[in-house]
Order: C-alpha cells, then structure tokens, then sequence
C-alpha cells in the first residue's frame, strides 16, 4: 500500500513536469509562429520593395535605351573583347548598317583597319586612352566615305573595372563640306575684290579702243578690205566690255528690289519671253518647256528682275544642252514649317513659320548631263564648257540667290540630264 502510494506520487509529479514542459513548448511554439509570422510579414514587404525596386530599375533601363535610341549621336558600345554589343538608331542612319547585322561582330566591321585612328574604340580598349572630337573617315554600308567627328570613353563598374569602350560619333560631312565652301567663298572675296580694281582699269583703256574703233568704222568703206578687221575690233571690245559688265555685277555689292510675285504667273511669263526671245527661228531643236506648280496660286518675295535673270540662265543653259528632242520640266513645291510646341506664343510661332518656311523650284532637262567632275565647278566665277561663254552666268546665278536668302544646288548625271534647285524664304525675311 505505501509502494502503491509513492508510485502514484512519482506518477503525479512526473505528469505535473509533463504539463509543465508541454505549456512551455506551447508557449515557444507561439513565439516561434509569431517570429515566423513576423518574417514573412517582413518577407512580404521585402518582397513588393523588391518589385517596385525592379520595376524602377526596367524603367530607368527603358528610359536610358530610349535616350540612346532617339539622340542624335550614334553611339556604338564594344565588350573587352571588341565585340559590339549596342549598336543605337543612330549609328545606324549614319554608317547604313542595321543593329541586327552589327551586334556579336568586332568592332574591326565597322571600320577601316589599315588606319589606328579608325579602329578608334579598339585603340582605346588596348591603351586606355580616350579620344575627344578627333575625326576619321569611314566606309558606310553603300560603300561610300563619310567624315565623322567621334570621342571615345572607358566603360567602367563601380569596382573601376573596364567592361568595354563607348564610342560617340557623328556624322560633320556637310559641315565640312560648308567649311570649304566658306574657305572657297572667301577665296572667291578677295578675288572679286582684285577683280573689280582690275576691271575699273581695262574699263577706262576699253572705252578709248572702242570708240575709237568706232569711229573708224564710220571712215572706212564698206568695199575696204580692213573694214572686217575694224568689225572684229568692235565686236572684241564689245565682248571684253561684256564680260567686265558681268565681273562687276559679280564683285560689286547689290541692293534688292523686293516685291510680291505670283509665282506660277511669272514663271509662265517667263517661258514664253524666252520662247519668242531666246530661240532662233531657224533652231531645228524641237524642245518642250513645261511648268508643274503644286498650288497656282503661291507668292513669294523677291526681286524679280534679278530673279528672272537667274531662271532664263539656266533654261538656257538646259536648251543648249539638249541636242534635238527633248523636255525641260519646271516644278515647284512650298513646304510650310508647323511649329508643334504649345508654349510658344501666337507671335513666335508666326516668327518660326515665316523663318522656316521656303519653297523649291527644280529646273530639270533631259539633255546630255554634267560629268561628276565638272559638276563641283560649274559656280566658279570663269569656268565654263562652251566655246562662246564666259563663265560668270552661273556665278551671277548664285550670287543672286544668295542675296535672297536662298540656296542654288545642281544634281546631273552625264547622258540623263540635269536638274537645278532653287531654293527660296516663301515669306518676306530680307
């Protein structure tokens, strides 16, 4: 009996200690839940950070790649093993090659590896050396040359370790192309200058000779064999006279004569003043002169005497380059600059419109053409390919525009015919 008792006071109090460690680990396993709660809690909103921090990150990812894409630069990125591996919109319009066809190449691809300076971006990998607007020239996609102005720069991590080179460039072959024509225009200056003190020197030696020749002829007999000697004088000087006339309206500074034209009706006009005035009745050429207007009814601002001067010199130009048949085909088309930004006032935007707004007139025939050659010095003041031309009408011809405001180019491919291109303000801005 008292074993049975000391037996069931064992068994009590080993049962207590079981209770006890059970309300012990119940109340750990509630703060273990609660800890595990808290962490996913903190998981959770770890979690979302993480999706908002990755969704800023694609955004900021596609808001640099729309920056690259939509600069003007073009911009070509090369791994440490010069390998392309961006290639922006760019780079593509300049060099002609697509970003497809250019990433995974080397970068020895894309350029001329016979020139250091044009391996710019591998050179800058090997030396670490960056470039800053130095110049090159490279063979673009329709196997053409293009001068660039490009700078290269290391491309790092935040360790300072060098992933690859950025290369920027962009395409300067029109503005070196207007540095020499500014070269050359100034050359030209200073030659008019010396032109125009020459000419004032034979003018005044020029006049004697012609009068008195002149007044020889009136002596002379019509049956004198020296009578055509003195017409060939007369003729020389007068020519001479021509060509002075002409050198001086070149050099000497000018004033316009603004006013409001009709285009369309001035250049109908026109075509018929030259048909009845240039074109020898005994001409066997049967040439067709047409005008294609985009609007009848466009005015433009300009001096129409010196302007009329310009077209009649290139349409006869176009007739004497057409053998016997053919056309030339006068064309014209305005192009009105539409200002889109919303904060510019009434006044600036009128201001951009009259600025900006031209139009084009294309002279084209179907005559024997220009060679490329000859092409870049038909403007040159005394170049010329006819045996009875001075060489000064086309140099006029560009002056003139000039003083408008406006641009002269020439397109011609030798036995296709040539077009020219006047280019003038559609609104009064002289």
């Amino acid at each position: 009996m008292i074993q049975t008792q000391k037996e069931i006071e064992s068994l009590t109090s080993a049962f207590q200690d079981f209770t006890e460690t059970v309300i012990k680990f119940e109340k750990t396993y509630e703060s273990l839940q609660n800890k595990i709660d808290q962490l996913n809690e903190q998981i959770e909103i770890k979690n979302i950070e993480l999706e908002r921090k990755y969704a800023e990150g694609e955004n900021i990812k596609n808001f640099l790649n729309n920056i690259l894409e939509n600069i003007y630069d073009g911009v070509v990125v090369v791994d440490t093993n010069g390998i392309i591996t961006n290639f922006n919109r760019a780079a593509e319009t300049i060099t002609g090659f697509n970003k497809e066809e250019m990433l995974g190449k080397n970068y020895i691809f894309f350029s001329d590896d016979t020139k250091v300076e044009s391996r710019s971006a591998l050179y800058t990998l090997s030396t670490r050396k960056e470039s800053y607007h130095r110049q090159k020239t490279i063979i673009t996609a329709d196997n053409k040359e293009k001068d660039l102005e490009f700078s290269t720069t290391l491309l790092k991590d935040h360790e300072n370790n060098i992933l690859g080179v950025v290369e920027t460039f962009n395409d300067i072959s029109e503005i070196k192309s207007l540095r020499e024509k500014i070269m050359h225009i100034e050359t030209l200056a200073a030659l008019g200058e010396m032109s125009a003190s020459v000419a004032h020197e034979i003018r005044n030696p020029l006049a004697g000779i012609t009068g008195f020749a002149g007044l020889l002829d009136r002596q002379i007999l019509d049956d004198d064999p020296k009578k055509p000697l003195v017409k060939s004088i007369i003729q020389g000087t007068t020519k001479l006279n021509d060509i002075i006339s002409n050198l001086l309206k070149l050099t000497r500074p000018q004033q316009l004569n603004i006013s409001e034209i009709n285009i369309y009706n001035f250049l109908s006009d026109l075509i018929d003043y030259f048909n009845t005035s240039f074109i020898n009745i005994n001409d066997k050429k049967t040439i067709t002169i047409t005008i294609a207007p985009t609007d009848k009814n466009t005015m433009i601002y300009c001096d129409a005497q010196l302007f009329q001067q310009v077209v009649l010199n290139i349409l006869k130009n176009a007739y004497d380059a057409i053998s016997d048949l053919g056309n030339i085909r006068i064309t014209t088309k305005t192009y009105i600059f539409e200002p889109k930004q919303s904060i510019l006032d009434r006044k600036e935007k009128d201001d951009l419109i009259r600025l900006f707004s031209y139009i084009e007139i294309a002279i084209k025939d179907d005559g024997c053409g220009i060679n490329e050659d000859i092409l870049q010095k038909v403007f040159n003041p005394f170049f010329t390919t006819k045996d009875e031309g001075n060489g000064l009408g086309l140099a006029i011809c560009k002056k003139i525009i000039q003083l408008h405001k406006g641009d002269i180019n020439i397109k011609s491919q030798e036995g296709y015919g040539t077009t020219f291109t006047l280019t003038l303000p559609l609104y009064k801005n002289i």
